[in-house]
């Protein structure tokens, strides 16, 4: 009896997270990347929790010692260096592209195709496998086709009938930049722990990370999140031809102003260890941030994982893991319906979609104190204006959610 075949779109933590627990699990599998370039090169920190790492090992990433760079602390201060709160906390930090490279390594190389982008996809039915069609007329028949197309999903927009990503009325600021450049002062504080600086409508926070797999230097990764109304937005989304983008802009494509206006506003109200790193950083991301939710994660023989389900804000630090929860519990329902995608499939839906609402609920309220809205919200937003409690709850491993 042939194996069944699975079709992963997408080819970043979701698609190789489910890529190698299932290829793992006796199917054939093949991933379709559109990018053309490696996605080694991309994204910025992560925290790590107990879960992500049991998942991993898990999907046969072999990183031993070498997944990131443990803290011991997280501490808050403000402006002048003050140390208003600390919390002793055991905890690994990492960078994307070191967990993408690990994952990239499990997976056999010839099962990771770039360039591939999908053009249409039908879903299929019980007498029907599903059928994913690429640009250059090729199409590939499989038992089951994985969407994890991150946040911009095709496979969402064409296939489900989900709402439209909500703006949070805010955007963070990613940068990183090499320990050892900053000032000895800065080192000494920042190098040990997760570090958090607020101001209303403000919050940076850093830790220490290796950037890469063949890089061992400690960097400091921050995060950056400002409060920002949606004609600002407009602005900061234009890049030097004019051309304003649409939900978020290439680091090379941010108009030279706006970076220069950054680092001025940086120097005038942070620290200046966070505003020596934001000018040492070569590259500098800016992500707005949305609320993605959706009521279904699975449609006949297509199951969206990761992002292409759910976009959480970031403050919660459960985006990795709950890619890679939602790939294990997709496995996990498959191999409890003796591999039936159509009985799986929905099973699969009900205990993710549910986790995801949570989620999004939780990274709502931690980011209530940057968006500062009324509602529900108002109480919330109070809470994290005491930023121990920012401290306490930024970050952690939430129960249910990498579904060990």
């Amino acid at each position: 009896m042939s194996k069944p075949r699975a079709l992963i779109i997408g080819g970043s933590m979701g698609g190789l997270f489910a890529a190698n627990l299932l290829h793992r699990s006796g199917w054939q599998v093949q991933v379709l990347e559109k990018s053309t370039t490696p996605l080694t090169s991309r994204g910025t920190g992560i925290a790590t929790h107990a879960g992500l790492m049991k998942v991993m090992e898990l999907a046969g990433a072999r990183f031993g010692d070498a997944l990131g760079t443990p803290i011991n602390t997280r501490k808050a201060f403000d402006a002048s260096g003050n140390i208003l709160a600390q919390l002793d906390t055991q905890q690994v930090m990492a960078s994307w592209s070191r967990l993408l490279s690990f994952l990239l390594e499990a997976l056999p190389s010839d099962l990771y195709r770039m360039g591939k982008m999908v053009t249409s996809i039908e879903a299929g039915d019980a007498k029907n496998k599903a059928i994913v069609h690429l640009a250059g007329e090729e199409s590939i028949e499989a038992d089951l086709v994985v969407a994890a197309d991150g946040y911009r999903s095709w496979s969402r927009h064409h296939l489900f009938n989900a709402p439209t990503p909500q703006y949070a009325g805010y955007v963070a600021w990613r940068a990183m930049a090499p320990l050892a450049r900053l000032e000895k002062a800065y080192q000494d504080l920042l190098h040990d722990g997760m570090m958090v600086s607020q101001l209303p409508g403000d919050q940076i926070l850093g830790y220490p990370v290796m950037p890469s797999d063949n890089n061992n230097d400690v960097h400091i990764n921050i995060v950056w999140y400002r409060k920002t109304d949606t004609d600002s937005l407009k602005i900061l989304l234009t890049d030097e031809q004019g051309i304003q983008h649409s939900d978020g802009i290439a680091p090379k494509l941010i108009h030279p102003q706006v970076l220069q206006n950054l680092k001025q506003q940086a120097a005038d109200t942070l620290h200046p260890a966070w505003a020596q790193i934001i000018q040492l950083a070569p590259e500098i991301f800016m992500q707005p941030i949305y609320d993605s939710v959706t009521n279904n994660m699975a449609r006949s023989r297509v199951a969206l994982i990761g992002d292409a389900a759910f976009i959480s804000r970031p403050h919660i630090g459960q985006g990795v893991t709950k890619a890679a929860g939602d790939a294990l519990c997709l496995v996990k329902c498959l191999q409890s319906n003796t591999n039936d995608v159509l009985k799986a499939l929905p099973i699969f839906s009900n205990q993710r979609v549910t986790i995801g609402h949570q989620v999004i609920q939780y990274a709502q309220r931690l980011g209530s104190v940057i968006s500062q809205p009324g509602g529900e919200l108002a109480s919330w937003s109070k809470l994290y204006s005491n930023v121990a409690n920012v401290l306490r709850d930024t970050a952690v491993e939430l129960d249910g959610v990498a579904c060990v």
